[in-house]
């Protein structure tokens, strides 16, 4: 679904870029695909690329795992699609569901990644998604307590970003939010990603989600870390 926002460059012999202006904080969109195991110059350069941008992140992802990982934090992605769109699934019928207000999302972002990517880079990512995609806030009472977005495109919708409060964990608050998408889209092939290494992949399996690709990718939210200058060889 990277087609839907960027666009590819040629970068190196075993790199290419996926690179979209338009969400310049959103490593997702703007990433490095690699062909091959990319050579120490190559990912020297990658840093210069993303130093000149003014971008403090980089990531790289392949179908096949790195033997040479540069001392990027590794991971799993999980695509999965739902094989049988008339299951029945229990939810939670005290829930409601609405578009999530910006400052209330921000607020959910960054209590759950902001450790991890940094609250300024936590806040900005979710406020470049916000005017482009659909949100969906699961709410109880006026508490917002799990969310996730979504897009459409060639009788596809793709379901990314689904996070639950900690506060507020198995009260079906997941299968609530995606059983209103699967149902706003009777129609369409729903395909979500998930991280290898976290239990919610479990629930989607029993759910009728099945893995239909891994993606595996390579990552750092602050590249100053490297120290790499352009004089450097």
């Amino acid at each position: 679904m990277a087609e839907l926002f960027s666009v590819r460059i040629p970068f190196s012999e075993h790199l290419e870029k996926w690179e979209d202006a338009a969400l310049p904080d959103k490593y997702d969109h703007n990433c490095f695909e690699y062909i091959a195991q990319p050579t120490e110059e190559e990912f020297r350069k990658a840093i210069l690329y993303q130093k000149a941008k003014g971008a403090s992140f980089l990531k790289l992802e392949g179908n096949e795992p790195l033997e040479e990982t540069f001392g990027l934090e590794a991971g799993v992605t999980l695509t999965m699609y739902l094989s049988d769109q008339e299951s029945d699934w229990i939810i939670n019928e005290g829930i409601s569901l609405r578009t999530p207000a910006l400052p209330e999302l921000e607020e959910l972002e960054v209590k759950h990644f902001g450790a991890l990517y940094g609250e300024d880079f936590s806040a900005r990512n979710v406020r470049r998604l916000y005017e482009k995609l659909d949100f969906h806030g699961a709410y109880l009472g006026e508490r917002l307590t799990g969310a996730c977005y979504s897009f459409s495109a060639d009788g596809f919708t793709c379901i990314d970003g689904l996070i639950v409060d900690n506060g507020h964990r198995n009260l079906r608050i997941a299968t609530t939010i995606l059983d209103r998408i699967r149902k706003a889209h009777p129609d369409e092939v729903l395909i979500l990603h998930a991280d290898s290494g976290d239990t919610p992949k479990e629930m989607y399996a029993k759910l009728g989600f099945e893995i239909i690709d891994r993606l595996y990718e390579y990552s750092c939210t602050d590249i100053r870390a490297f120290g790499i200058s352009p004089t450097m060889h």
